[in-house]
Formats: C-alpha cells, structure tokens, sequence
C-alpha cells in the first residue's frame, strides 16, 4: 500500500511539473463533438485529455472520454501506450520522454470502436530564455469593459536567440506560484478538525474559512494565447518579449502575499500549431477570452479514421520547450489594485473555547492537499 501511494505521489508530481495546461475553452456547439488535448515535449511526462462536449440553449456541458486505448505512435516506428489516469486523462510511463527531431501521432479508440488519429507533428527544439525581467504595472489589468482598471498586474518579459535560416514559431505559457493561507472553506457549516470535511449546520448560511496548517502555495495557469512567428526577426535577438501578464494576487484579510514565483515556459511548435492557436487567439479577442463561448468550433489536426465528416476538435502535438523561473519581490509595491484569491476577504471562524461534546479548541487548521491548482512542496526558486 505504501509503494502503491509513494508512485501515484510520484506521478502526480510529474504530472504537476511537466506536462502542458491546456485551454479551457467553451464552443459554441449543435452536436456531440470529441475534442482532444495534448502536448510532447522535450521533457518528462505525457499528459492527453479527452472528452465529449456539447452545448444547447446556451448551456456547455463536457464530460471525460472514458475507456479509450490510447497509443502515441513515434516516428522510429515505436509505440507508446498511454493509460487513464483520471477520469478521460491519459498518461504515458513515467519514463517518457521525447526527443527532438522525432515525429508523433496521437492514435485513439473509443469504447464504441471509433478510431481517432493526429497529423505528425516533429519536435523542434526551444531555444533557451537567456533572461527574464519584470515590471510592476499599476493599471495593469482593465474590467470587461476595456475602461476602467480592475487589478494591477506584475508584467514578465523575456530575452531569447531566434535559430537562423529556418522559419519558427513560438508559444507562451507562465505558471504562477503564490502563497496561500487559507485551505478551506465552509459554507453553511464548520470544519471538522479530523476529517478535514466540512460539517453541515443546520440554518446556518455563514461561510468560514481555515487558514493552512503548514506553508501552501496556490498555484495559477495562463489562461491567454501568447504566439509569435519570427518574420521580422529571424536569426537575431529577440529582447523585451512580453511573456506575462500576472495578476496582483492577494489573500487578503491582514495575510501578507510576500512574493510571486513565476515561470515561463516558451514553446517551439509547427507552423500548423501556430495557425490553430493563431485562430483560436482571434476568436478570444472577438468574444472577449478564452473562458467565453467562441461563435464557432475550431477544428484542429484530428480526425476520425472512417469518417471524414466528423469534427473533431483540439489539437495534439510536439512542441520543444525551455524554462525559466523569475521571483518577485511584491512588498514594495503597497498601491497595487489588489485581486482577491477568494474573491472576497476571508471569514475566519471565531476562536472558542472547549466546548462539548468534543471538548476541542477552535478553529482548526485545515491541511494543503497537493492537487493541480495547490501544493505543499515548496517550488524551486522560492525566493522568501
């Protein structure tokens, strides 16, 4: 039991460390449709997401692809077996890597016995990020409107070295690690202090929040479309990239968010990649981001074996990759237009004394569960 819960940690740390976020995106939809997500890189960890989406009346719904055989198929003439993870989250072994030159194409079957296949994609190599900078920007970030501010952002930059004589394309990606203080939250209750579970009480609608027991850090994706085609700059340096645009991200409620630690990941993709995200870009500046509801479904490189005429949406590919960490100092900046991690101020339970019939002290503490958006582990190059 204990080897069996140290491998799935150990993957879900990979998991966590390796693997590309993908867009959430909502289609305007008027039939089941499969859309498709995944990204090999240059670095450990496979990570394919599958599901069924559908939208009627102006309402999404999506659920997990379940029970797919799920194969990467290398252009060595190798073969890589993904299994499900989680509920439609396919993973390859831990092992896996991929290597720059080699191509890859992402083979599925449904339950049903539909059979799905990608375009090839090759992996080409990222160069490295020579160097990263930030700025703080007061009025950083505007509301829905476009006019008036809504919170201050710390802006992130990049240098790199464009490859000479050879079109490339690039993609930005930026993880951002923050301090958390509160790790739960009840609504219309308390938290038990064994079960970490919040206990219903009746009538009440008060909402409580648990600070953390030990150091936590939430964890925050981009959610923008960030690409670039080296036209105009090929074979030179590129400097001043803007690469970032991170929220003023807060607590909030007297618990001081001393720093950021973000990192940038910077993407060498295929020109056909380029072109899917290219769209996918101009539909989100047309209906707002990425998290509204596109006017049409975008059709990427999959498609169904037999059948032609099924769409199918999303994207697979391979795409080199080079990291680099930034920490920022965020206690100088005391005028920030502040974004509220809760998106409110916290409510903590008051403290009580013992009380029967448990006879225990309040509030309790509550624990930081390691998950995709919350970790325990304290990143590398946490700077406080």
């Amino acid at each position: 039991m204990f080897l069996r819960k140290t491998a799935s940690f150990i993957l879900f740390s990979l998991l966590l460390t390796s693997c590309v976020e993908v867009y959430d995106i909502k289609y305007d939809l008027n039939a089941d449709v499969i859309t498709v997500d995944g990204f090999i890189t240059n670095e450990r960890g496979l990570t394919v997401n599958l599901r069924r989406s559908r939208s009627t009346g102006g309402n999404y719904y999506s659920q997990p692809l379940r029970e797919c055989i799920v194969e990467v198929k290398v252009g060595d003439g190798s073969v890589i077996s993904l299994n499900e993870f989680s509920s439609g989250v396919y993973v390859a072994p831990d092992n896996f890597q991929g290597q720059i030159g080699k191509t890859y194409q992402l083979h599925f079957k449904t339950p049903e016995g539909k059979v799905y296949e990608s375009e090839k994609d090759q992996l080409v190599a990222s160069p490295p990020i020579a160097k990263l900078y930030h700025q703080f920007n007061q009025n950083g970030i505007l509301d829905r409107t476009g006019k008036q501010v809504a919170f201050s952002s710390l802006d992130v930059y990049a240098d790199f070295n464009d490859a000479e004589n050879q079109r490339n394309y690039y993609l930005w990606r930026w993880t951002d690690f923050e301090e958390q203080w509160i790790c739960a939250t009840c609504e219309g209750g308390k938290l038990d202090a064994k079960t970490q579970l919040c206990v219903t009480e009746r009538n009440s609608r008060i909402t409580y929040d648990y600070r953390c027991e030990n150091v936590c850090w939430e964890i925050y994706y981009s959610d923008e479309i960030n690409i670039f085609a080296d036209v105009y700059t090929n074979g030179r340096t590129v400097t001043g990239r803007p690469v970032a645009k991170i929220p003023f991200y807060v607590t909030g409620g007297g618990f001081g968010n001393r720093g950021a630690l973000v990192e940038i990941q910077q993407y060498a993709i295929s020109s056909n990649a380029y072109e899917y995200y290219k769209l996918l870009r101009d539909q989100a500046q047309n209906t707002g981001n990425l998290t509204d509801t596109p006017p049409a479904m975008i059709i990427g490189n999959i498609r169904n074996v037999n059948d032609a005429s099924e769409k199918v949406i999303g994207y697979f590919g391979a795409a080199g990759v080079s990291k680099k960490r930034i920490f920022i100092d965020k206690r100088p900046h005391t005028t920030a237009y502040k974004f509220l991690m809760l998106g409110r101020e916290p409510n903590l339970e008051p403290d009580s004394p013992p009380m029967p019939p448990l006879f225990e002290f309040r509030p309790p503490m509550a624990s930081c569960v390691l998950s995709a958006n919350r970790t325990p582990i304290r990143p590398e190059g946490w700077g406080l």
